[in-house]
């Protein structure tokens, strides 16, 4: 068996702040995040309409999950 190559997903989501001597934060209440960059900057323009006053900024979050076989004994 060999080992499998690195699995890499992308996403996205929105950090806002009400100043900058605030510290970034996502949405409490909802967790959204977005496979697709052109989505999440729609939201974004979304997000700075609806809290003009406040900061946002989009974020990207990459994963990384490799698979690889585990010896099944064990070394004392």
């Amino acid at each position: 068996m060999t080992d499998q190559p690195a699995a890499v997903s992308i996403s996205y989501f929105i950090q806002s702040r009400p100043a900058p001597s605030q510290p970034w934060q996502q949405a409490s209440g909802a967790v959204w995040s977005w496979g697709s960059r052109a989505t999440a900057l729609d939201k974004l323009a979304v997000r700075r309409r609806m809290q003009p006053s406040w900061e946002h900024r989009l974020m990207r979050r990459t994963t990384t999950v490799t698979e690889q076989p585990e010896p099944e004994e064990t070394q004392r």
